[in-house]
Order: C-alpha cells, then sequence, then structure tokens
C-alpha cells in the first residue's frame, strides 16, 4: 500500500496523466467512470457519429476499464480503433482491431474491421510509423514494413475472395520488390492474377511482375532465366488481356531487360577484344546479335563483330601463307 501511494504521489506531480486510487489500485483519472455502462456506451455512439474521435476514445477507454463484463463492452474495441486510426495512431488502432476480431466468433463490424486493417497496412507501407518500444507515449519514429505484410495477410486470409485481397495482395507485392524480396513479390502478384483474373489490379500485376524482373537483373547478376520468365510473363499478358494499352508498359521493362543483359555481353566482348582474346569477344558479339537484335548495343556489336570477323580471316590466312612457306 506504501508503495502504491508513493507511486501515486510522483505521478501527480511530475506533470503526467493523472492518477487516482479505487480499490486499492492506481487509476487514471480520465478512465474514472461517472456513470452507467449505458450512459457511457451511448456517449461512445454520440462521439463515433459527430466524429469527435478524442472523446471518442476516452468514453471507449472507461467502459473497456470499468465496465469490461457486461455487454455493453462487446464492441468497444472497435470504436477504440476506429477513434485511434483517425487520430493516425494506426499502431494502436491495429492492436484494437485485432482483439476485436480474435475476441468474438461472430463481430457485428467484422468487414469494417478488416477494411480498416487494410487501410493501416496502406498507411505503413506508405510510410507511416509506429512508436519507439511500442509505448503510446514515446515518439512514432519505427518503420512498420513487416507490420503492413503481417496485415496484408491477415487481410488476405480473413477475406480470401474479397475485392480487399486483391488490393491486399497488391500492396503487399509492392512492399516485397521495395524490401528487395522479389521471389515473394512475384508470387503475390501471381496470387492475384490466378483469384482474381477479371480484376483490373491483375492488369497492374503483370506489370508489377515486368517491373521486378527487371530490377531483379539490375541488382543480380544477369541469369538469362529472368529473362525467359520475363518473356513468358509478357506472353500471357497478351494473353489474358490482348487488347490493354498497358501492354505496352511491361514491353518497356522486357527491352529494357534485354538491353541490359546485351550490355552486360557487350562490355564483356570489349574486354576479351581489349585483351586481345579475338576469338573469345567474336563469340560474345554473335550471341548479342543472335539472342538481342533490337537493343541498343546490337549495331557496334554487328560493326565490331564484322572487323574481328575480318582480322581473323586475315591473321588466319597470314598464319597459312608462312605454314606453306
Amino acid at each position: 500500500m506504501r508503495k502504491i501511494l508513493i507511486l501515486f504521489l510522483i505521478l501527480t506531480t511530475s506533470g503526467f496523466t493523472e492518477y487516482t486510487l479505487r480499490e486499492g489500485k492506481l487509476v487514471e483519472k480520465e478512465q474514472v467512470a461517472t456513470g452507467s455502462a449505458q450512459e457511457h456506451y451511448g456517449a461512445i455512439l454520440q462521439f463515433y457519429d459527430s466524429q469527435q474521435w478524442k472523446n471518442c476514445e476516452k468514453e471507449a477507454l472507461i467502459l473497456m476499464k470499468n465496465f469490461s463484463t457486461t455487454p455493453y463492452a462487446r464492441d468497444v474495441a472497435y470504436f477504440l480503433g476506429v477513434s485511434y486510426f483517425y487520430q493516425e495512431d494506426y499502431e494502436l488502432a491495429n492492436q484494437q482491431f485485432t482483439d476485436y476480431l480474435t475476441r468474438q466468433a461472430t463481430p457485428k463490424f467484422f468487414e469494417e474491421a478488416i477494411e480498416y486493417k487494410f487501410r493501416i497496412a496502406e498507411e505503413f507501407k506508405d510510410g507511416a510509423r509506429k512508436h519507439l518500444m511500442g509505448f503510446k507515449t514515446l515518439p512514432k519514429w519505427m518503420p512498420a514494413g513487416s507490420e503492413a505484410i503481417e496485415i496484408y495477410e491477415e487481410v488476405i486470409s480473413a477475406l480470401p475472395h474479397h475485392p480487399l485481397a486483391a488490393q491486399a495482395l497488391y500492396g503487399k507485392a509492392q512492399l516485397l520488390a521495395k524490401r528487395e524480396d522479389y521471389r515473394a513479390a512475384i508470387e503475390s502478384y501471381q496470387t492475384l492474377i490466378r483469384r482474381f483474373s477479371k480484376n483490373p489490379l491483375a492488369v497492374e500485376s503483370y506489370i508489377g511482375i515486368a517491373q521486378v524482373y527487371l530490377e531483379q537483373s539490375r541488382s543480380e547478376y544477369p541469369d538469362p532465366d529472368f529473362l525467359d520468365l520475363a518473356e513468358l510473363n509478357l506472353r500471357k499478358f497478351k494473353e489474358n488481356f490482348p487488347t490493354e494499352e498497358k501492354i505496352a508498359q511491361a514491353q518497356q521493362a522486357f527491352k529494357e531487360m534485354q538491353d541490359h543483359y546485351a550490355e552486360s555481353l557487350y562490355q564483356t566482348a570489349r574486354f576479351f577484344e581489349r585483351t586481345n582474346k579475338l576469338g573469345a569477344a567474336r563469340i560474345y558479339y554473335a550471341k548479342i546479335i543472335k539472342n538481342y537484335p533490337d537493343a541498343e548495343v546490337a549495331k557496334p556489336s554487328k560493326e565490331r563483330f564484322d572487323v574481328l570477323c575480318a582480322k581473323l580471316e586475315k591473321a588466319e590466312a597470314k598464319l597459312k601463307s608462312h605454314t606453306k612457306k
């Protein structure tokens, strides 16, 4: 009891939230009930309808702290989550929506809570931060990309065939690509295409896959398999959406990818040429001409190929002449 009194005195004289003793426990003064459960629930609904989110939060906390076993407390976590959401405290909002969805078998605001969760994931994806160490009183400095992915997965699991799941799959894929988890990003895009083949986001997913392969080819060793997969993606895109104007975006990504691969081969060929390994250089120029005829380096490759052919033929003729002598 003495320790409680000491803590009470410290908290009430240090400029922090005011506390009071209630049934031997420290309770924030703002969370002390001033009416019945029904009255506080009515206040929640009133402030919710008038979008007075700070007041709605206060009344929800009072009901949660003082009347948790009453029927009125059944949906209080939902209202508290909404209040936090519109105050841009997305981390706390998500916690409340999770609590609301897991405590009941058939929550009244099931779809609404899932939609808010999706919106929170979108905010986290776009850069919204969470509190240091999870404390409300500490600044929101921590990135929340991992939380966004987890929430997207919750949405996909909760409403697997709902249009919101398509948006969650797309958001998840974008975030995974940004984090350079290329394989998982492509899987998410492909799941969206399979599950929501007629959804407009299926078109965006084909483009997203093309961009992922392009980024992957730039950040990793140029693997011809990636180019084959990108070509397959482009072919499926054309088959499923033959009149879609945005095919041009996927085609452009594929062309840039070809240019990148051709440039890599071109630099290798130039290296062999500078080190006087003309036969090896000619092989690489020939690969570019055959496999990437539309690449930017195709023309100079053809020019260097012709020059090397002439040099090698001249060298061979000279060698034969010396041999005869």
